[in-house]
Order: C-alpha cells, then structure tokens, then sequence
C-alpha cells in the first residue's frame, strides 16, 4: 500500500517504461546585449551581437533526451543539447572580437518534466526544463586568443539554462518519430582571454528525429 501511494504521488502509472530520442535541426539565436570585462581593459557592451547557427555544418547540431514515467502520460527526462554560436556582427562595439564562436557546443544540460497527450495515431508532448549551460568558446578579443576547437580543457560552466517545447510524437510498436519547437534560454558566462562575456542566450529550435522506449 504505501509503494502504490508514493507511485501515485510521483505520477507514475502502472504503464512505466523508459526510452531514448536523438534528433537534428535547425536554431534561431535571437540578438543579445553582451557585457565584455577583460583585465587591462574598461568594460564594454556589445550591443545586440547577433549569431549564425550553421546547424548542419559540422559539428552539427543535435539534441539527445532519455526518459522514463509514463508514454501517455507525465515523465521525467534528462535532455542535452548541443547549439552552437558563430558571431555575425553587432550594432556597437562589433569590433571587439576578431572572432567569437562557440562551435564544440553552447550546449545546454537540463532535466524536464513532460506530459503526454494521446490524441489517434499521435502524442502531443509538452515539457518544461531547468538546468546548466557549459560552453566550449573559441575567440579572439581584443587580440588575445582562448580557447582550442576540440580540446575538453575548455568546457566550462556559463549559467542556469531553461526550455520549454511543445512536440509530436508519432510511435509504431517500440519506436516513435519526432518534431518538436523549443525555446531555450540562459543567461550565461563565456570565457574569453583575461575575462569573459556575460549576457541572455536565448534560441527558438525546430527539431526532428526518432526515439525507442523499452
């Protein structure tokens, strides 16, 4: 009896089960305001920087969610995301970096709750998430260089990271084909040569892609 009570307050159902999704996409990075502190220099705010995303350039964009509760129902995910920056130009102060990417991911960390709606042939999946961003930047500011393109030494805690996204899933026997728009926002340290730049990172995606449960 008090097994069933604790399942039912967490939401399970006896039909648990737990699965796994890969997808691909496209993102929109929206303009931001970036404060620029690097030692030997005053601070400065690049105004509205705005970024490409070069989703199918490798390294390619991709997502990977694993899961578990209930497929018609709630469940509990554990989400990574891996969005990358190419700075394209500001309105002020552009010319502080010589170059400022963030290609081995702006990748995004977060654990979701999500609920299933049976609907026919289809699920209409919406989730709420929360979690950290760790950035992987290579950039040139002001001159002086960080970072090196594939090397673990840069990965480093940037912020708190959020998404919300609504989907539809589209399952046959134990697989289930996937789209989903997301919005994710963090606001976020990158770290560049003697300093870092802090701002609001905030990106619409549209995924597509495929998942088992089991």
């Amino acid at each position: 009896m008090r097994a069933l009570l604790v399942a039912a307050l967490l939401g399970f159902s006896p039909a648990l089960a737990q699965g796994i999704t890969f997808y691909l996409g496209f993102s929109l990075p929206s303009p931001a305001d970036l404060r620029v502190v690097q030692e030997g220099h005053p601070e400065t705010t690049v105004r509205q920087a705005r970024f490409e995303s070069r989703d199918f350039g490798y390294p390619i964009y991709y997502g990977v969610r694993a899961w578990w509760g209930d497929p018609n129902g709630l469940r509990y995910e554990i989400e990574l995301i891996h969005q990358k920056l190419y700075f394209a130009g500001a309105e002020e102060n552009g010319e502080l970096f010589e170059r400022f990417q963030v290609t081995d991911g702006f990748n995004l960390l977060t654990f979701n709750l999500a609920y299933a709606l049976p609907a026919g042939p289809v699920r209409a999946v919406g989730r709420l998430g929360a979690g950290i961003a760790f950035p992987h930047p290579e950039t040139v500011v002001r001159g002086q260089a960080y970072g090196v393109d594939g090397d673990p030494l840069y990965y480093h805690f940037g912020g708190l990271a959020f998404q919300g996204g609504l989907g539809l899933e589209a399952p046959f026997g134990g697989f289930a084909a996937q789209l989903e728009g997301k919005f994710t926002f963090s606001h976020s340290r990158v770290q560049i040569a003697g300093g870092f730049v802090e701002g609001d990172f905030s990106t619409w995606h549209a995924v597509f892609g495929g998942g088992y449960r089991w």
